[in-house]
């Protein structure tokens, strides 16, 4: 039976059919089956042993006495039995299970999902797989949803427990179908991660898997810590551009459905982009315009709060939190928008070609290809996705209602954005040279331009109010705005533009020596086949 409808699959989707195939093994199924059902018995027996027991148990959180410290006294009844309250004991059951099964479903499926890339990359199947003539989209599709399919599987083996404890713990159903909703869409966002992760050159599963571990397990500390809240319904932003998103189920649910839906839309643009052609960059330079649009536009929404009377709104924390976003994407940017040194060759090869003759059009078809070529350096494109930002953010820095502040929120900008263009400019430099492991020299190297500051000047003790102008010329710049004098900052700015100048004169002049040993190259090749012709 199961073969039978294993094909019914492979009209539909041939990639999904070879994933399951491969996958849906008795052993695997037999494994996945019991595995699941000995979880579930495990946790009902942890809950079991929980409960109060007579003459031992005096007070507990599951009993229906007095309560003092989310602890209650234990009330026995005519038959000198504890009273339990059933109702509160299957709503933290399927508390736990609404956090436990989302994280194995996305923490494992990001696991297979690199671990079976990187497999399919180093046997070469993956570029066999190219050449097939399904759609590239169906390939990825197959390979998201067949993948991980043992997961899916037994996840689906514990829902039954966890919507029975959700009708005995009385959860309300909107709540329900909001989490089936939710979970989905969250997971969607988190698979096409994993595999934009594995395109960018992630080879290990394990730490895809930590890095999802980790966020998980944040977010799990905010709902524990918004359990004890009386102001907060849901876990979620109190507010988004005013909105009161923690505290309305509907608007939650939209907002994280919208949030997955544009996240899910533009991965999948990239590893359909990157798969279809592995020698371009993850993204295209016009991709990366649309992306920083919609991420500055989202975190623009959560600095519009409404602040009850007394409470002082402090902007540049907003603006410093901001930055902070901000300054991920454009690490992420620099490392998906980046070519590496083949690429570089070959465009520095064309340009040479066009050196001479240089007119109004050409340079306007120089700044094109700049800002929009796809094997092009990065740097102006970068340049201009921060413009970007810089744009959208400004007017809101132009509501505050003090003029230092808003001089400030604008340097405070700038700043960041010289610093990340000099990271750009260092990743590309490095990129560009000839050593095997430049990948992982560029990555040790702005990565330590950007924690190593910071951590050295606190260790010795110098804080930003107390050393401005080395805070200035780090990645946290932000933080010594308010307390540096005018010529502390002009004086790092300044420095700042003087390296970002230095490095990128640096870069078009090997560029340029590049294109010309290209062209040297191509122009003696000829010269050697018409006189080795000639000699014999």
């Amino acid at each position: 039976m199961l073969p039978n409808l294993l094909l019914s699959f492979s009209n539909w989707n041939p990639q999904f059919f070879r994933e399951v195939k491969g996958r849906l093994k008795n052993r695997n199924l037999t494994l996945t089956v019991l595995f699941s059902f000995l979880a579930q018995f495990a946790l009902l027996f942890f809950f079991w042993a929980a409960l109060p027991t007579p003459k031992v148990t005096a007070s507990s959180h599951y009993c229906t006495g007095k309560e003092l410290y989310n602890v209650n006294d234990c009330v026995l009844d005519a038959q000198g039995n504890i009273l339990v309250n059933w109702q509160l004991w299957w709503t933290d059951l399927f508390h736990v299970l609404t956090w436990m099964l989302p994280f194995i479903l996305i923490v494992a499926g990001v696991y297979l999902l690199i671990n079976d890339l990187a497999k399919e990359e180093q046997r070469g199947t993956l570029n066999f797989i190219r050449l097939s003539p399904q759609a590239s989209q169906t390939i990825l599709l197959g390979k998201l949803l067949g993948v991980p399919v043992l997961v899916y599987l037994g996840i689906l083996l514990a829902v039954p427990l966890q919507l029975g404890s959700a009708g005995q713990g009385g959860v309300d159903t909107a709540e329900l179908l909001s989490l089936y909703l939710v979970v989905p869409a969250i997971s969607c966002v988190f698979y096409t991660g994993a595999i934009f992760y594995a395109f960018l050159g992630g080879t290990h599963g394990w730490l895809g898997a930590a890095i999802v571990s980790g966020i998980y397990a944040i977010f799990y500390q905010i709902w524990q810590g918004s359990r004890y809240s009386p102001e907060r319904d849901f876990i979620g932003p109190d507010f988004w551009y005013s909105l009161p998103i923690a505290s309305n189920l509907g608007l939650l649910t939209v907002f994280t459905l919208g949030i997955c839906t544009v996240a899910t839309f533009w991965f999948w643009q990239t590893i359909n982009r990157r798969f279809c052609n592995p020698n371009l960059t993850l993204i295209s330079k016009r991709q990366s315009y649309a992306m920083t649009i919609c991420i500055a536009v989202f975190i623009l929404g959560f600095p519009f709060q409404e602040f009850s009377e007394g409470e002082y709104y402090r902007p540049m924390s907003d603006l410093f939190m901001l930055i902070v976003f901000n300054s991920i994407w454009f690490l992420v940017l620099i490392a998906a928008l980046t070519p590496h040194r083949q690429t570089l060759l070959d465009w520095a090869r064309y340009r040479q070609t066009r050196t001479s003759g240089r007119t109004l059009r050409l340079t306007k078809a120089t700044l094109r290809d700049w800002i929009l070529g796809e094997k092009s350096p990065a740097i102006a494109a970068l340049a201009l996705n921060l413009l970007i930002t810089i744009a959208i953010l400004t007017p809101w820095i132009m509501t505050w209602g003090e003029p230092t502040e808003q001089l400030q929120g604008l340097i405070s900008l700038l700043l960041n954005a010289t610093f990340m263009l000099i990271c750009a400019a260092i990743a590309q430099l490095i990129l560009f040279s000839s050593s095997k492991r430049r990948s992982v020299f560029a990555l040790a190297i702005v990565g330590g331009l950007i924690a190593l500051p910071p951590i050295m000047m606190l260790t010795i003790g110098l804080r930003p109010d107390q050393g401005s102008l080395p805070w200035i010329w780090s990645c946290f710049s932000f933080v010594s705005i308010q307390s540096a004098s005018k010529m502390t900052i002009l004086l790092g700015l300044l420095g700042q533009l003087l390296v970002l100048t230095g490095l990128s004169a640096g870069l078009t002049h090997q560029l340029r020596r590049a294109g010309e040993s290209e062209m040297k190259a191509l122009m003696a090749k000829p010269h050697k086949s018409i006189t080795s012709n000639i000699l014999s």
